[in-house]
C-alpha cells in the first residue's frame, strides 16, 4: 500500500457506514481529503523515525517514512467516521500518526523480546489503548498558542535542531511532541492536545516546560 492509498476490503465485505455501492465514492473523497497533507505527514514521520532509532525503538532501514505514513493512513480510513467533529482532519491525522509510531513500536519491543525468551510466553495485548477515546474526548477550546508561546518564539527549524540534541531528546515524550505539533505544524494548544490526547491544562504546562528546557524563548 502506497502512502496516498488507503486499504482496500476484502471483495463482498462492506463498511458498517457504506454500503458497497458507495464506498468507492467514499474512498475517493478520503483520497482526496489527505492529498494535501501527505508532505507534511512524511516530514513528520521522517523526523519522528529519525529520533526513535537514536532512542533505540528501531534499528536503521527497521521502517520507513511512507511505510509509517502507509499505516497512519490506514488506521485513518479504518477510524474516519471516529474523528471528533470539532477535531480538523490535519492535526488528527499528525496525532494519529505518534500513537501508530508508539503500535509499531511496541510491536518491535515485542518481537525483540519473543525472539529471546520461550515461544511458549504469551505476548502482551495489542489491542490500541486509545480504541473508545474518540467516541468521547473533543478539544478544549480555552488554551491557544498565543497563550503559552509569545510570537517571538524559537522557528521551527531552531526547534527541531533543539529536540534533536541530547537535551531534546531527553525531554518526555508528551512534551517533545507537542512542541513539534505547535512549534513546527503550528497547531493550536487545543488542537495538539487534542491530536495527542492529553488534557489542555496539561498542555499548556508541559510547553511551558520544554520551552524553558530548551531555552528556546
Amino acid at each position: 500500500m502506497t502512502a496516498g492509498e488507503p486499504p482496500r476490503r476484502a471483495p463482498g465485505t462492506a463498511s458498517r457506514h457504506t454500503s458497497p455501492q458507495t464506498e468507492e465514492p467514499d474512498r475517493e473523497a478520503f483520497r482526496a481529503q489527505i492529498e494535501p497533507h501527505l508532505g507534511e505527514l512524511l516530514a513528520a514521520a521522517a523526523r519522528e523515525l529519525d529520533y526513535r532509532q537514536a532512542i533505540g525503538d528501531f534499528g536503521t532501514g527497521d521502517l520507513t517514512p511512507e511505510e509509517l505514513v502507509g499505516e497512519t493512513l490506514a488506521r485513518a480510513w479504518r477510524d474516519r467516521h471516529r474523528r471528533p467533529p470539532l477535531l480538523e482532519l490535519r492535526p488528527w491525522l499528525l496525532g494519529l500518526m505518534f500513537r501508530v509510531a508508539d503500535k509499531l513500536a511496541r510491536e518491535e519491543t515485542r518481537r525483540r523480546e519473543a525472539a529471546a525468551v520461550s515461544l511458549e510466553t504469551p505476548l502482551p495485548s495489542s489491542q490500541d489503548e486509545d480504541d473508545t477515546f474518540w467516541e468521547w474526548y473533543q478539544p478544549d477550546d480555552s488554551a491557544r498558542w498565543e497563550d503559552v508561546i509569545p510570537a517571538t518564539a524559537a522557528t521551527p527549524e531552531q526547534i527541531v535542531a533543539a529536540l534533536d540534541r541530547k537535551t531534546g531528546q531527553a525531554l518526555p515524550q508528551s512534551a517533545r511532541r507537542l512542541l513539534l505539533l505547535t512549534g513546527v505544524h503550528r497547531l493550536s494548544v487545543a488542537e495538539a492536545a487534542s491530536a495527542l490526547h492529553i488534557p489542555a491544562a496539561e498542555a499548556t504546562q508541559l510547553l511551558v516546560e520544554g520551552h524553558r528546557t530548551l531555552g528556546s524563548r
